[in-house]
């Protein structure tokens, strides 16, 4: 008994079964997005089917006998395409592409094709070739190329400007220096200008260490930036820059543990940008670790790999903060940035990035520390 008719007789029920030969036959006339086309070995039409005419405008009697390359645009029939096509389906079984085709009023349509090669045993008889329009597709691909190339522009404008702002801010600062170390050297630096002077040094050096990183920044974007790589010891190197830092941590009452490999760690990188790396993530670690806090900087050596470490007991971070850290001006809260322009972590994934190397941060949250860890390679890597 037929489970769909129970009430159909056996010969009703073999006549309405739908075998695979009559869907295939059904899919060949109806399907309403594909072009079904069936050529002889030479490439005329010899079959027109589905959504051939609504997608090209031609009727099938106008196409049996012809050739498809009527369908290509005059530039692809001046290279020889067509042939082409063909040659590429005997050879490897199936020649598939995206490109522009024309419809009979001549307007052109973007459609990916799939040209198989038919044969009998050893003997290839003809072609069949499948069609789908994927105009839409393409010029949703052109907009989205559109906006790339807007947002190239507009990228390239902002690096003019900011390349113009550290130039003009440096200017400025450069008197105020100066200023202060010519009242230092002429004796004039009483103890009630102690205090102010040095304060006005402090911010001096940090506006020309944030204008610095700017540069920088400005540099990657442009393409400017080259490394100088040369080998030293990792490991030594992390002791002086940790030394470096340690009185910007000793005045918030901070600890800095420095932990690296008791044997040499030679690396082949550029030492000033690694430098540059370490200062900033330290420099960090510093500003958003409260007073008393802890820090370390570590180093081991994975395979190939030099991995330096970052870690505090400071502010952490929020979770949806985390995957945009390292994007440019990003600051979760811009007060307790001490004046920073959020630069120096976009900084730093730009060189580690120019280095072929990864950097990432890991946090529990907010007030639960963060960890920043770099990774380099020992050698240049191609």
């Amino acid at each position: 008994m037929n489970a769909m008719n129970p009430r159909a007789s056996p010969a009703q029920a073999a006549a309405s079964a739908l075998t695979v030969e009559r869907a295939f036959e059904l899919l060949w006339q109806q399907a309403p997005d594909f072009a079904f086309v069936v050529l002889d070995r030479m490439g005329a039409v010899t079959g027109w089917r589905a959504a051939s005419e609504s997608m090209f405008g031609y009727s099938e009697s106008e196409m049996v006998g012809g050739a498809i390359d009527i369908l290509f645009t005059e530039e692809d029939r001046a290279l020889g395409l067509p042939q082409l096509e063909r040659e590429v389906a005997l050879s490897a079984q199936r020649s598939e592409d995206d490109r522009w085709h024309v419809r009979k009023d001549g307007t052109r349509i973007w459609v990916f094709g799939s040209l198989i090669a038919l044969r009998e045993g050893d003997r290839h008889v003809g072609f069949a070739k499948i069609m789908s329009d994927r105009t839409n597709l393409r010029a949703q691909l052109e907009t989205l190329e559109n906006r790339l190339d807007s947002a190239h522009d507009a990228l390239r404008g902002r690096d003019a400007f900011f390349g113009r702002l550290t130039h003009e801010i440096r200017n400025a600062l450069g008197p105020i220096g100066n200023v202060t170390d010519l009242v230092e050297r002429k004796g004039l630096l009483t103890s009630e200008l102690q205090m102010p002077i040095s304060i006005v040094k402090r911010q001096v050096a940090q506006m020309t260490r944030m204008l610095e990183d700017l540069a920088e920044v400005v540099r990657f974007g442009a393409g400017k930036l080259r490394l100088v790589k040369q080998s030293f010891d990792l490991g030594a190197d992390l002791v002086e820059i940790a030394a470096a830092v340690k009185q910007d941590a000793e005045r918030k009452s901070q600890t800095i543990d420095v932990l690296v490999p008791p044997a040499p760690v030679p690396i082949v990188a550029d030492k000033a940008r690694v430098h540059q790396i370490v200062f900033n993530l330290l420099h960090n670690a510093i500003k958003y670790t409260p007073p008393g806090g802890r820090i370390w900087l570590q180093c081991t050596v994975e395979t190939d790999e030099a991995v330096v470490k970052v870690e505090d007991t400071g502010a952490g971070i929020a979770p949806a903060l985390l995957p945009r850290i390292f994007e440019l001006f990003t600051q979760e809260d811009p007060h307790q940035s001490g004046g920073g322009f959020g630069v120096g972590l976009s900084l730093v994934k730009d060189l580690v990035d120019a280095h072929r190397g990864f950097v990432e941060v890991r946090s529990d949250g907010k007030h639960l520390g963060s960890e920043f860890t770099v990774r380099l390679p020992l050698r240049p890597v191609d």
